[in-house]
């Protein structure tokens, strides 16, 4: 099993905002109806090949705004020893650092985000934020950082003059590939989304990824997208029923997903 090189065919959806007529869909359908599903914990190998078991949380998460900083703290506050392995140290040094260009994220503490619990910690291993949803009954798109729920999807903004001067707001929702990490994410040992052993989920990412798509493009603009997606999936299935292969080739299937 390897990982696909990112730049490959994909079929794209259009659509104008059912709550604004200013912004404009602009979604990754190829990435989308894929199957790919987060292994961490089973067989992710981590972007630090020396540190695999943290998976994508070595370098701490960076924080997208006021509000996700506010909300950050607010439940980092709720955090207490038992389900927090760094409780001690994070009230003691700190929870947040600033980056070299200044923007604030999640500190970086031996090698992990300050919130990540290591496997021999009682308590859970991984995000204590992420614990701490499930003590509380929420989804953890509630208690973590936004970039931390929001990966691997990816929302773009790009203002647009058109040429009868009307201005648009294109929101990409598309795959989170290692350029979503900057210069940097070609250095990366591994990284799951082009990956076929992260490419094993039992449902689309459309589906198993619904709140957190909920949560970026509101509920009329998601049922949208699930129906262009459902559809979609029709044709391939019926295409590969049919063995239709040139059909097939112009559908634009992710090349993770497993033959």
């Amino acid at each position: 099993m390897v990982e696909k090189n990112p730049d490959f065919p994909r079929a794209w959806v259009e659509f104008v905002d059912p709550e604004d007529e200013t912004n404009l869909y602009r979604c990754d359908l190829t990435w989308l109806t894929s199957r790919w599903t987060c292994i961490w914990g089973n067989g992710c190998k981590g972007i630090d090949k020396e540190n695999p078991d943290v998976g994508c949380c070595t370098l701490g998460a960076h924080i997208a705004d006021k509000d996700d900083f506010k909300n950050t703290k607010k439940y980092a506050a709720m955090l207490t020893p038992d389900i927090w392995q760094n409780h001690k140290e994070g009230h003691k040094n700190g929870m947040f650092e600033k980056d070299d260009e200044g923007d604030r994220k999640t500190r970086a503490f031996n090698g992990a985000c300050i919130f990540h619990n290591r496997n021999e910690f009682e308590g859970g291993d991984g995000c204590s934020l992420h614990i701490l949803a499930g003590k509380l009954g929420v989804n953890p798109l509630v208690t973590k950082p936004q970039v931390c729920w929001e990966l691997p999807i990816r929302r773009t903004f790009e203002e647009v003059k058109r040429p009868d001067d009307v201005e648009i707001t294109v929101i990409g929702i598309e795959e989170y590939t290692r350029r979503g990490w900057g210069p940097g994410g070609e250095d990366l040992d591994w990284y799951c989304t082009t990956a076929t052993e992260a490419h094993v989920g039992a449902r689309a990412v459309y589906q198993s990824y619904e709140p957190e798509l909920t949560a970026l493009m509101g509920k009329k603009a998601y049922k949208i997208l699930a129906e262009h997606c459902s559809a979609r999936e029709e044709v391939i299935a019926a295409a590969k029923a049919a063995n239709n292969t040139r059909a097939i080739k112009y559908l634009a299937i992710h090349p993770a997903t497993p033959k």
